[in-house]
């Protein structure tokens, strides 16, 4: 008996069918209201920890807009000329550390929080080295800055000491470090930062200087601000706000409250 194997017939290829054309996408918008959103299977699920998933653009600026609020403060300043010097600084300070406090407290990201003490040092160390610097330079003219710009015409009265230690250490630095070191500068560069600050300032104390009598006092005293505000800025770029803030405390105290108590 013989059978025969036939052997499994080899497949047959097929011809290649025609390529399709390119269809193309349904560009068309969703009718709903609102791109649909991902629904998570369970409350615990969670995204995972990497950001990839938030294409999503982020904006540079804050919440809060530094420049609408320096402009502000500037149309006020300008203002306020004729009241009388000490009402008006304590008006302007106010304001603007107002605008600073709410930089702070809608999320815009101001951090006081120190992780490294040494950050804390190095702005007491050149607060009190680039002070010291100026006012070994120029400490008369110095005395002659503070006496016209708290004094009010009253140097004898018993609490010009005690209202130039308040202002100098707690009022301003804490006013200026929340609104431009705080909001400004993360929104802006240092130069800016720097010269709007020193704007600010020259605006503010040289309408009381009496420029017209000594114009020595408004240079030296104006370069001392331009100064010290790319000091302050730069502190706060390299070691923090809070170094920024004991910084200024440091500098604004050894330039406007150390020379009307001290007899050099």
């Amino acid at each position: 008996m013989t059978s025969t194997f036939e052997e499994p017939e080899s497949p047959v290829e097929e011809p290649a069918a025609p390529r399709r054309p390119m269809i193309p996408l349904d560009r068309r918008k969703l009718r709903a209201g609102h791109p649909p959103q991902v629904i998570l299977l369970h409350p615990d699920d969670d995204w995972p920890d990497d950001d990839s998933h938030d294409d999503s653009p982020r904006s540079s600026r804050q919440d809060f807009d530094p420049v609408l609020g320096y402009i502000m403060a500037m149309a006020l300043s300008v203002g306020l000329t004729p009241v009388q010097a000490n009402m008006r600084y304590v008006v302007l300070w106010t304001l603007l550390a107002v605008m600073g406090g709410m930089a702070f407290l809608i999320g815009s990201g101001i951090r006081f929080r120190v992780t490294d003490p040494g950050d804390l040092l190095w702005g007491v160390g050149l607060g009190v080295l680039t002070g010291g610097a100026l006012m070994l330079v120029g400490a008369d003219t110095l005395q002659t800055v503070s006496e016209r710009l708290f004094s009010a015409g009253n140097v004898d009265n018993e609490l010009f000491d005690t209202w130039v230690f308040q202002a100098v250490v707690f009022v301003m630095p804490l006013a200026e470090t929340l609104f431009f070191r705080g909001a400004m500068q993360r929104a802006h560069p240092i130069p800016v930062v720097a010269l709007l600050a020193s704007l600010w300032s020259i605006l503010m104390f040289f309408p009381n200087l009496k420029l017209g009598e000594t114009p020595v006092v408004g240079v030296v005293f104006g370069t001392a601000l331009v100064l010290l505000n790319f000091l302050y800025s730069y502190v706060n770029h390299r070691n923090g706000l809070a170094a920024s803030f004991f910084c200024q405390i440091c500098a604004g105290s050894l330039l406007l409250f150390a020379p009307t108590v001290l007899t050099l």
